[in-house]
């Protein structure tokens, strides 16, 4: 049976927990860990094999321990219903609502395997080795476009329950793909924030981007554009547009936005420049504030233009990552507040995980045929 991408991206996880369980069930019946020396050992490994377990979510590859004696038998291959129940119920929501060690022992009575609290304690932050892999992993050196966005969470900081910004990074690579490449909790939004946001990027790979997406907020546009000599800044549309609501009175929003909108789907980056001028003119002695406004912001939003048509509708507004951020709030809505940092990745990482998983299914742009590509998308036009 042929898994679809988002079941693989579950498969992983469930995998790494039950090989995760394997183990510690393993250094509990020899009384070591491994190159551990401790006068409670009492038996010493003798290597392992592989065993493959069929679930719904797909075929697990496990790693079997095996003992010097002989002796070691393990539960978690005794009951395979409860096994596919514990993965498919248990595991795969619960790890990404956020695992805890009071559900890891409630998956291990599911299966019938007693570990102490400690073990099953230590087990829980060995899981966190996945966000480790996800953080850590090398990223490739070129990514065409790369958007970014921040949402607010509560998250506990050891005195109170505060907003913090969590920080999220798609790419789309050479190969038209789209990829979430790193998730991380920041105390405010800043110039300084921004910068080791994106030289943690760089430190893992990545060495050219063609245009950085984002909103509007006060230091992203400096810090990208010396994070990644070369690349071009473009200002969220959607953003632009909220923030024209807040500066032109309701009665005359409508005009300002069609004005907006036929800059926006010039036929060229120069003629959008014309329009430009022409509406900053407009309105410049009717609205001063939206003039300057206009001034200061509106090339940064027609940055786009000079990009592929084809892929205009896809790159002008960061809306692919407000997808993934509105699926994250989603899930958190249950859980409203996070006890700490890590509690939150812990939710973050495994849906990051999944949904670069499921994204494998079909390319977001197409880089085929583009030196034909010489009319205004009718999609994209039919969107403003």
């Amino acid at each position: 049976m042929l898994l679809s991408n988002k079941q693989e991206g579950f498969r992983v996880i469930g995998e790494r927990f039950l090989n995760a369980v394997l183990e510690k069930e393993f250094e509990a019946f020899i009384g070591a860990g491994k190159h551990e020396r401790s006068k409670e050992r009492v038996d010493y490994r003798n290597g392992h094999k592989e065993r493959q377990l069929k679930t719904t979510l797909g075929e697990l590859n496990l790693l079997r321990p095996y003992a010097r004696s002989g002796k070691f038998e393990t539960k978690l291959f005794e009951n395979y219903s409860r096994i596919d129940k514990a993965l498919a119920g248990i595991i795969v929501e619960g790890y990404l609502k956020g695992i805890s060690t009071r559900k890891v022992e409630g998956v291990l009575g599911e299966l019938d395997i007693e570990l102490s609290h400690t073990t099953v304690s230590n087990l829980s932050h060995e899981l966190d080795e996945l966000i480790t892999d996800f953080k850590t992993s090398p990223l490739r050196e070129y990514y065409p476009y790369l958007y970014v966005d921040a949402l607010y969470l509560k998250v506990f900081n050891g005195a109170r329950f505060v907003s913090q910004a969590v920080m999220v990074a798609i790419g789309v690579n050479e190969e038209g793909y789209r990829e979430v490449l790193d998730i991380d909790i920041m105390h405010e939004e800043s110039y300084a924030s921004y910068m080791g946001f994106f030289e943690a990027l760089k430190d893992r790979g990545i060495s050219k981007v063609d245009l950085v997406i984002s909103d509007g907020h006060k230091g992203i546009k400096r810090a990208a554009s010396e994070s990644f000599n070369g690349s071009s800044w473009q200002l969220c549309s959607i953003h632009f547009k909220r923030n024209l609501m807040k500066i032109v009175p309701k009665k005359s929003l409508n005009e300002v936005l069609e004005y907006l909108n036929d800059i926006l789907k010039a036929k060229s980056i120069d003629d959008a420049h014309s329009l430009g001028h022409g509406m900053i003119a407009t309105f410049e002695d009717k609205f001063p504030k939206l003039a300057k406004y206009l001034n200061n912001n509106l090339a940064d939003v027609m940055t786009f233009l000079s990009f592929p048509k084809r892929h205009h509708k896809k790159i002008h507004s960061t809306n692919l990552v407000e997808r993934f951020n509105k699926e994250v709030k989603r899930r958190t809505k249950v859980t409203g507040a996070f006890p700490s940092e890590g509690s939150l990745l812990r939710l973050l990482v495994p849906l990051a995980v999944d949904t670069n998983a499921k994204w494998m299914d079909r390319k977001y742009v197409s880089w085929e045929n583009l030196e034909h590509d010489c009319e205004v998308d009718e999609e994209f036009t039919e969107n403003f």
